[in-house]
């Protein structure tokens, strides 16, 4: 029997059926320029996220179900898509899949029901093994899956070294010891797990001079995480710090590095600088210096493909919107559960639709199917 694999990247909030199709080795799951491919649905109810592909966010089906069906969707579902935010529905859900005997699922609905409403938590779930690389790769938003993200992920470092951090920031060279503060060692701890989780190496660690509770992801001539000061001297717990080493972590990767670290203005200015670099190979200025010391003989080729789809609809709002979501996504499934994940967003007072593309997340078949390879974990 051939192997099935889940495609609903993203399902909507208590659409928890998973979405199935055959699997055949060495043909790709999807691509930048395309989704991935669906099978045609059936007359009647249509299957749970088929409206849905991982290139493109989750969305509430295009029609509700026919009059006459046998088994209408639960209301409970509508009010969860509408209200994400609401954690009323939530509790719906609970006993939906407590009735169905879907344990996993209403358990997955009740911590999220019990995070909407500050609710203490128990201290989320023991860490899984590594992620492996499509894992990894579900957790980048559908933003970045793009011709934009693809060039991104190509040039970000040079990108990143054309216009580098501020002076002040940049030039804080302090490394983080177990001693550097109260906080120090659950820091570091913290950054070790979800490097191990994320499959990441750990970049230079420095203990910054600000007054603040964040990890900022830099680069200048490398990648480097500088650590705030007021998270070494009064640290929160080690779940919201796993939060913060995850979403720190995840934004190294060369598209969220040059759309988290870079100013927008700075990030249109080095496209164009880079653009300008990429039509003159025999430039021998400062800004040709640099592009081709970050970027490899083929990664420059790639880039030059890449350039003229890549900035056609460039838009870098929603780019650095999906780029925040995505480091979210990988803090999400660092700390073990959405309780830690929404205190630490709240505590940044962020928008609703930041907090509702992570709740979406959070409720989808992709994160459920982690936090089972987590419980497979345990079971060992």
């Amino acid at each position: 029997m051939e192997a099935t694999s889940v495609i609903a990247w993203e399902a909507p909030p208590g659409r928890m059926d998973p979405v199935r199709r055959i699997h055949r080795a060495g043909r790709p799951e999807g691509t930048v320029s395309g989704p991935a491919p669906t099978r045609p649905q059936a007359a009647g109810r249509p299957t749970v996220g088929s409206t849905e592909t991982r290139e493109t966010p989750a969305a509430v089906p295009d029609a509700a179900p026919p009059a006459d069906a046998t088994s209408a969707e639960p209301l409970v579902f509508k009010l969860v898509r509408e209200s994400p935010l609401d954690p009323k529905p939530y509790r719906g859900l609970v006993d939906h899949f407590d009735q169905r005997g879907d344990v996993t699922r209403a358990a997955l609905m009740r911590e999220l029901a019990d995070a909407l409403e500050g609710r203490d938590v128990p201290a989320p779930r023991v860490q899984r093994a590594p992620l492996a690389n499509q894992e990894r790769a579900g957790l980048r938003h559908p933003g970045l899956r793009t011709p934009s993200g693809e060039l991104l992920a190509c040039v970000g470092i040079a990108l990143c070294r054309l216009f580098p951090s501020p002076a002040r920031i940049a030039s804080t060279t302090e490394p983080l010891r177990a001693s550097s503060g109260p906080g120090a060692a659950a820091v570091l701890d913290a950054l070790n797990g979800a490097a191990r989780l994320l499959g990441v190496p750990l970049p230079e660690l420095v203990a910054g001079d600000d007054d603040t509770a964040t990890i900022t992801p830099l680069h200048t001539t490398a990648p480097r995480l500088v650590v705030g000061r007021l998270l070494v001297q009064q640290p929160p717990t080690n779940a919201e710090l796993r939060f913060h080493a995850g979403r720190a972590l995840f934004s190294l990767s060369p598209d969220l590095l040059a759309l988290r670290a870079l100013r927008k203005d700075h990030l249109l200015r080095a496209l164009a600088l880079l653009s300008s670099v990429l039509k003159n190979p025999k430039d021998a200025g400062d800004d040709a210096r640099v592009v081709r010391e970050s970027l490899s003989p083929r990664a420059l080729e790639r880039a030059a493909l890449l350039m003229e789809p890549g900035t056609r609809d460039f838009d870098a709002s929603l780019l650095v919107a999906a780029a925040r979501d995505s480091a979210n996504r990988a803090g999400l499934v660092a700390c073990g559960g959405p309780g830690p994940a929404l205190t630490v967003l709240r505590a940044r007072r962020p928008n609703d639709s930041e907090l509702e593309e992570l709740v979406r997340f959070a409720a989808s078949e992709r994160y459920l199917a982690l936090r089972d390879a987590a419980e497979a974990g345990r079971g060992r």
